[in-house]
């Protein structure tokens, strides 16, 4: 509410927007999500080449996957609510209860695909150990910092022009 809106022959979907979704947010996700799959094929004893192909162990890899991919969204979200606002500070932080809603149900989704026995079979997963519950919690930290650096920086050029 405090910038003007958009002009009517201005795209919703702009090279900025394209940019940010697909550079900055895609790739960062993108590389979060493959590091979860070489890592969970780590600790189960899987080293490249040698990665699981079949069975348990590739299929624990690839909840893992899909699991740094919604969790990579989560931060997303999340950095998107403000263009160049902190995060941290906003007085609207709990504004849109639809935001936080969506949140807690692509987890309790994401739960139900690794635990419950016909969603498995359905869609290939299996359950989750605690340390890869534990590299999926802590992914959103730094996709969450890197953009509040962006921000910061976004702010520091806005009031040097």
């Amino acid at each position: 509410m405090d910038r003007p809106p958009r002009a009517p022959q201005e795209h919703l979907i702009n090279k900025k927007v394209l940019l940010k979704a697909f550079i900055w947010y895609g790739a960062s996700a993108s590389l979060l999500a493959i590091c979860g799959y070489f890592l969970n094929n780590a600790l189960n004893g899987h080293y490249y080449p040698a990665l699981a192909s079949s069975g348990f162990d590739y299929r624990q890899a690839t909840t893992v996957t899909l699991g740094a991919v919604i969790f990579c969204q989560m931060a997303t979200v999340l950095n998107c609510r403000f263009e160049t606002e902190t995060l941290f500070t906003h007085k609207n932080f709990f504004s849109n209860s639809l935001v936080y809603t969506g949140i807690v149900l692509e987890g309790i989704l994401l739960l139900c695909m690794c635990y419950v026995p016909f969603l498995q079979d359905i869609f290939g997963t299996a359950p989750l150990d605690l340390a890869s519950w534990l590299f999926l919690f802590c992914l959103p930290v730094p996709l969450v910092l890197l953009d509040e650096a962006r921000k910061y920086l976004l702010r520091k050029n806005q009031a040097t022009s």
